[in-house]
């Protein structure tokens, strides 16, 4: 008999929207009530992004098999047990006046909230939810499979599991939130949504592998990627913004939708294994679901004891333009085995998002270079078919969230999580034209960044050559550089928020040149009241006295020629 099983149990952490108060609630729960939830609530914000993903599985199967009220499409057949679907769609059987996944899509928007047909298909895959079980514990295989394919597997703790500690057996990790014999001590719920984390960021620092296998090894799908996803008002909303019932957007996509989505938990244990030496996660579920190691629980775990689990390394999914991947960034290879393709780009510590917008956004000089995160162009369709009048003036919001490694090979351990958002209007997104606010936001963030380099850059680097460090040393730069970044950072994102539609375009870059002129300015003066004797006294540099003031003066000369376009007075 199977135990604690997600259907039921309370595993999933929320916020609730009336109280502000986080929660735990079961699967068929989030589904039945999103609406009344503000937002995923886990331990983590990495962890709330590998249980969305699960969650948009369970929708994204549901509604590539049934409509909005819950009946099956005329053009798929349906197994009336299981629900599965029994064939992949020919586009030829679909209407040719309309997109019916589509139209599903704009129906459950607009009723706020999704059908029965959610909880009965869960009810049909009931026994491959359990927790503990002897046939198909969820995201793991049987301890006998586990011998089978990994003699045994590897051993592994409760400290490893959880992400919040990840200690490794050889060394301790000395600034976790328990310590002793409870970093191994977790809950059924804990465990859950661990288990689901760790599949996607799991690093490579364990030894076994399946079948011994020579092929390089996952260290987790969501681990690589610079995730990307949309938030609502709501859980509800959220959930819907990122559930993608098309593939009309995405010329690229070659009708991903058309192929029958298979989460894991449709797939015995040793399936799940097996798709990954046969290179079969190739439709969007599959990769929701994916995993990276197979894992094998003891069933006899009982709460309040130390935990342990035993795992071994599964092949990786190819990175190269997997475009079924709609919630990643995307780099351009210039150089290496990837060379001329794409593949995810990761979010970069310490630096907010908006200074990578032409990454975010897919645009930029030589455009066949940048792709823009099929999520983003899975919105515009939304707005572009039906709901671009109710939601021109939507605040929407993009989360970006990244694991932060030890930049070791050998193990790719997570030392932190990389999360942001920037929020603009909707009809401001969307405007993607040659001259359009996309195009202006990009020029501005691009010009922010050269008119940095222009003024307070070689201000700070004549300071650095007075006090004698090394041409190359380029620590004071980089230290300046950032400062001014984070004290410009809450302005531009104000500044973004705010910007309509119809506003003056010419207005409102010349109100953010404003700011950052006032910001370097700032920045430069700070550094100036600050100098020391050393600063004041200088150095003779190609015959002339080199001080803070000579530096100064050049820095205010280099601001009036980067800004000389604004009036007087500081417009």
């Amino acid at each position: 008999m199977g135990r604690y099983n997600l259907l039921d149990e309370k595993w999933i952490m929320v916020l609730r929207e009336d109280t502000g108060q986080t929660e735990k609630v079961s699967l068929k729960e989030v589904f039945a009530h999103a609406g009344d939830y503000y937002d995923l609530a886990g331990e983590m914000k990495t962890q709330d992004f590998a249980v969305l993903r699960v969650l948009l599985a369970v929708l994204q199967t549901v509604f590539s098999r049934f409509d909005s009220e819950g009946n099956p499409y005329d053009f798929i057949e349906i197994n009336e047990n299981t629900f599965q679907q029994l064939e992949p769609v020919d586009r030829e059987d679909l209407p040719d006046d309309e997109d019916p996944y589509f139209e599903t899509w704009l129906n459950l928007w607009k009723r706020g909230k999704f059908p029965e047909i959610v909880q009965e298909y869960l009810e049909a895959w009931r026994d491959h939810f359990y927790l503990f079980d002897d046939k198909y514990p969820f995201y793991q295989v049987t301890p006998g499979e586990m011998d089978a394919l990994a003699n045994g597997g590897g051993q592994f703790f409760g400290k490893n599991l959880n992400r919040m500690i990840s200690e490794s057996n050889n060394k301790i990790a000395l600034f976790a939130p328990v310590t002793g014999e409870e970093k191994d001590k977790l809950c059924d719920d804990q465990l859950a949504r661990w288990l689901i984390m760790f599949q996607g960021y799991t690093g490579t620092g364990d030894k076994k592998k399946v079948n011994d296998t020579n092929r390089s090894c996952s260290k987790g799908w969501l681990y690589d990627l610079g995730g990307i996803y949309l938030k609502g008002h709501n859980l509800f909303e959220t959930l819907m913004l990122n559930c993608i019932l098309s593939s009309d957007f995405d010329k690229k996509l070659d009708d991903e939708i058309m192929k029958i989505q298979i989460p894991s938990w449709e797939r015995s244990p040793l399936e799940n294994v097996d798709i990954y030496f046969k290179n079969q996660v190739d439709n969007r579920t599959s990769l929701y679901t994916n995993w990276s190691r197979a894992i094998s629980f003891m069933n006899d775990y009982q709460e309040g004891t130390p935990f342990s689990c035993f795992i071994a390394k599964l092949p990786e999914i190819n990175h190269v333009e997997n475009f079924i991947e709609p919630m990643t960034c995307w780099g351009w290879n210039n150089t290496g085995e990837n060379k001329n393709r794409f593949t995810p780009k990761k979010h970069r510590p310490d630096e907010a998002v908006w200074r990578h917008f032409n990454v975010l956004m897919g645009i930029g000089e030589g455009g066949e270079h940048f792709r823009q995160p099929g999520i983003l162009a899975w919105y515009h369709k939304v707005c572009e078919n039906g709901l671009v009048g109710k939601l021109q003036h939507f605040k929407v919001v993009i989360c970006s969230v990244s694991m932060r490694d030890d930049g070791n090979a050998t193990s790719w351990s997570p030392v932190d999580e990389i999360i942001d958002e920037i929020q603009m209007e909707t009809a401001v997104l969307i405007d993607d034209n040659k001259d359009g606010w996309i195009e202006l936001i990009n020029t501005l963030v691009d010009d922010t960044k050269s008119r940095i380099e222009k003024t307070l850059v070689p201000f700070v680097r004549q300071i650095s050559a007075i006090r004698g460090y090394d041409s190359k040393d380029y620590h004071l730069v980089e230290q300046e550089r950032e400062r001014l970044y984070l004290e410009i950072d809450q302005s531009f994102r104000d500044w973004l928020y705010k910007i309509k539609e119809t506003d003056s375009m010419n207005d409102k870059a010349l109100e953010w040149y404003v700011i950052l002129k006032k910001a370097i300015q700032n920045r430069g003066d700070e550094i100036s009241r600050s100098a020391n004797l050393r600063d004041l006294k200088g150095i003779e540099k190609d015959k002339k006295i080199l001080n803070i003031a000579t530096a100064y003066n050049e820095f205010k000369r280099n601001i009036v020629v980067q800004f000389k376009f604004l009036k007087e007075g500081g417009r």
